[in-house]
């Protein structure tokens, strides 16, 4: 999400970048281990409820029913579901695959923004850009290896979490000079958070413990700070600067799949994901983006 330039600090920019993935693989691998024994949208509801109060105790207080006015407010909206249904789709993929293969195959974010931006943005895109999305492909193709069963529907459906992704990524950059940087990120978690209160009591089931308790009031904290954090990153430092390192999300990934769940990504995944994450880096770099990668 674009935020407005506070300055040129890269270690800030870096720090807050850090910070970003270490909050987006730890909110994963709490909906991971949630799933194992809640309903997926019981938690999906309690991402999305966390985030909402999150905002309204950050925002309101300061910003009050002026968070409401944007000038395109249906389309904030719109924007704000196409946020709920990326959580949606990569949470459940969470529940067929590992960690750190869903992590991979979300990386192609960039690689869709790119391709996306040119129908939809009417942006030009030149041949060392496209082959730094074709190089990306075949790498995901290495991931999912298709007429196999190694991966399978898992594996789409964190591809369809990152198409969701990119259109709010899209959409974000349109709206970046309409609105105000608060509203936008009030407007984010609203659709997801009032979709939650009615959903809430039709799947509830309480919590086994004080541990599941626990993760499920944290996982809205994390991932409305994920997004918070990622803004502060490109507010000091430009995305060629933090974009590299918002890759490092596939080490907690990886290691949040063998400590918790006992499980290691096969060779596979780790060749194909060298090779999106090489693309998606380029990418990155040379278009500048600010891309969000948080779910």
């Amino acid at each position: 999400m674009n935020g407005t330039r506070t300055g040129d600090d890269p270690l800030k920019g870096i720090f807050y970048m850090c910070l970003t993935v270490a909050l987006i693989a730890t909110q994963e691998a709490m909906a991971k281990f949630l799933a194992e024994s809640l309903p997926m949208l019981q938690v999906i509801a309690a991402r999305y409820l966390g985030h909402a109060l999150l905002m309204v105790v950050v925002l309101m207080p300061r910003h009050g029913l002026t968070l409401f006015k944007a000038k395109r407010p249906l389309v904030q909206i719109g924007r704000s579901i196409l946020l709920l249904v990326d959580t949606g789709l990569f949470f459940f993929s969470l529940t067929l695959i590992g960690l750190a293969e869903a992590t991979a195959i979300f990386f192609s974010v960039p690689m869709l923004v790119a391709l996306l931006s040119i129908p939809i943005l009417g942006e030009r895109v030149g041949w060392q850009r496209l082959f730094a999305v074709v190089v990306g492909f075949v790498g995901m193709l290495v991931i999912v290896r298709p007429g196999t069963d190694a991966v399978g529907i898992g594996a789409w459906l964190a591809f369809g979490a990152a198409f969701c992704a990119s259109l709010f990524n899209i959409i974000t950059r349109k709206l970046a000079d309409e609105d105000p940087l608060p509203v936008t990120m009030f407007y984010t978690a609203l659709a997801g958070g009032v979709i939650a209160i009615l959903i809430m009591p039709l799947v509830w089931q309480n919590p086994d413990g004080w541990t599941q308790w626990v993760v499920l009031g944290l996982i809205g904290i994390f991932g409305g700070a994920a997004h918070s954090c990622i803004i502060a990153s490109h507010a000091f430092a430009p995305a060629s600067t933090v974009a590299p390192f918002m890759y490092s999300q596939i080490f907690w990934a990886i290691a949040f799949g063998y400590v918790v769940f006992g499980v290691l990504p096969d060779k596979y995944t780790v060749i194909g994901g060298l090779i999106v994450i090489a693309s998606g880096i380029y990418l990155l770099r040379r278009q500048k983006l600010n891309v969000d990668l948080a779910v």
